[in-house]
């Protein structure tokens, strides 16, 4: 009687688990269904940008990149898309909307193609123009038809705490090649961006990894060990923040550099840690037998995303030796290391393939797996050849150093990629989460209308009239919105938030919009006024999006 009390159990834990996958794939549906009704303005807006030939280059490269993701989300609504973590909803309604919007969806796309080729003709962004809300109108539908769903949950992926934590290893060196970078006067304002950004995300995970993060997906850990030596993590990067400075104006870069390499010694003790004891992590589940088994089939899994995770940093790590190399900073040694980390990647990609024991690492037989394998291979191999160029001493006009500069991003994004789809295919545990539907589907809404407040402000200036009701109407229903996100709205069924993260966001997303609404209010802005809104509305949709994501994976709203 108690083995059947045990196995129904465990068969009603599993079910909910199943439950739990699929309304987290509703959600996602929703987010991205959702977001491409703002892509759908942000597209215009960029064509008219071009238009206006306003920083026409960048809005060139931001539309081509916005009409990408557009038409791969609208695919992977359609018939799934891994790589987005879209699950095809196979609801008769939804498809046939979806359906509809591909219609109209592919002479739009075909006038965005005439634009980025610069063989556009006037007739092609007043295609747009006319074109854009009705584009807008059916994409609305389906995200309506997607919320009549209503269901309510999410997943959390164990691999995901292992995943970040090897990625710090990685970001001490992105870090530390960025400030070589900015020595060697490489493009230096995108390294100090980048730099930044790093710095940024290090902090910010560092302190999930202990605490947890919601946004990040971070559990946090209360095991003692590992709490331990995050603490000497945190004291290291403690210590470190006045050198970076320093470096960042040009002072102390060696020393920075050296404590980062000590803060990646400390980092990798705590991920080895993690893959250590991860599998004493029953997390409240006394299922012994069935629970060891179900581990054990992940140890592999969890081996690989340490190890992929690790081949991230070494992308880094070796742009940086190279750097130091270039530099003439302790040469011979960087050499050394150089050698040992490029063979290192090498021989590890070499394993998830064909399996190494050293590494304990076994092959994979999983083809998507395979056959990013191969992309990661593909940038690999030019870029270990320039490596070898700097080895042997035989880059005198810095070609190999400028290759690597320029192409480490890419090798870095590829394993990155790689890190994902091991980490996607983790089943170890899951939480469930209240994913509220609804605020998902105002809060995505709020993305595109900040695209549309743009879109419709320069059409307005540009002569076209009859867009000043239009704008006004926007500009009412996004403050609408947004005072119902932050205070509750009964009518609207919007709940007030009482997630501590999520208000603060929204208090961060009221205070640029404070700044933005009257200037999208001024009938007749100044050049100076139309460059803040400009420069200031992808800060306001790269700040409501965050509020998008934490609204879609948090425990309580």
């Amino acid at each position: 009687m108690r083995q059947i009390s045990i196995l129904l159990g465990f068969l009603l834990l599993f079910s909910n688990f199943l439950f739990a996958v699929s309304d987290k794939e509703l959600a996602v549906s929703i987010n991205l269904a959702g977001k491409q009704r703002m892509l759908i303005q942000k597209m215009t807006k960029e064509a008219l940008l071009i238009h206006a030939n306003l920083d026409k280059k960048d809005n060139i490269n931001n539309l081509k990149n916005s009409s990408q993701l557009f038409d791969k989300t609208l695919k992977g609504l359609r018939e799934g898309d891994k790589s987005l973590n879209l699950v095809p909803v196979k609801e008769e309604s939804i498809q046939k909307q979806l359906e509809v919007v591909d219609k109209l969806w592919q002479p739009f796309y075909k006038e965005i193609k005439s634009i980025l080729s610069g063989d556009a003709k006037e007739s092609s962004y007043e295609f747009l123009e006319k074109n854009n809300m009705n584009l807008l109108k059916e994409m609305n539908k389906a995200v309506g038809l997607y919320t009549l769903q209503n269901k309510q949950s999410s997943k959390l992926k164990l691999a995901n705490d292992i995943n970040l934590a090897g990625k710090q290893r990685m970001l001490t060196q992105r870090m530390a090649k960025d400030l070589l970078a900015i020595t060697n006067n490489l493009d230096k304002e995108a390294h100090i961006k980048d730099f930044k950004k790093a710095r940024e995300l290090f902090s910010e995970t560092l302190k999930g990894l202990k605490n947890g993060d919601k946004k990040l997906n971070l559990v946090g850990t209360k095991l003692p060990k590992i709490v331990a030596q995050l603490d000497v993590v945190s004291k290291e990067w403690k210590e470190a923040q006045p050198l970076l400075d320093n470096a960042l104006k040009g002072k102390d870069e060696e020393k920075a550099i050296t404590k980062l390499d000590n803060i990646l010694v400390e980092m990798n003790k705590a991920v080895t840690l993690y893959t250590q004891s991860v599998n004493r992590q029953k997390q409240r589940l006394q299922f012994a037998s069935i629970l060891n088994s179900f581990m054990n089939k992940n140890k592999v899994l969890k081996k690989r995303v340490n190890l992929s995770g690790k081949q991230r940093m070494l992308v880094q790590r070796m742009t940086k030796l190279s750097l130091l190399i270039s530099s003439n900073i302790n040469p011979k040694s960087n050499k050394e290391k150089l050698v040992k980390f490029s063979k290192l990647y090498d021989k590890t990609l070499n394993g998830f393939k064909n399996g190494d024991k050293d590494l304990d690492c076994t092959p994979t037989k999983d083809k998507e797996v395979l056959k990013q394998i191969e992309l990661v291979e593909k940038q690999w191999k030019p870029f270990y050849e320039n490596i070898k160029v700097i080895i042997d001493g035989k880059d005198k006009d810095k070609k190999a150093l400028s290759y690597l500069v320029s192409n480490n991003e890419k090798l870095l994004k590829a394993s990155n990629d790689l890190v994902k789809l091991y980490e996607k295919s983790n089943k170890s545990d899951n939480y469930l989460e209240k994913a509220k539907v609804h605020i998902v589907n105002v809060a995505g809404r709020q993305r595109m209308l900040s695209q549309k407040m743009t879109k419709e402000k320069l059409l307005f200036i540009q002569g076209k009239k009859e867009y000043k009701d239009k704008l006004k109407n926007t500009i009412k229903l996004f403050d609408d919105s947004l005072n119902a996100l932050i205070n509750g709205d009964e009518k609207q069924h919007i709940i007030k938030p009482t997630n501590k993260k999520i208000k603060a966001q929204l208090d961060k997303v009221a205070k640029i919009w404070a700044k933005l609404k009257p200037l999208y209010e001024k009938e007749e802005p100044t050049p100076q006024e139309l460059a803040i809104i400009i420069k200031e509305n992808p800060i306001l949709l790269s700040e409501m999006n965050k509020m998008v994501e934490m609204a879609e994976v948090a425990r309580e709203y």
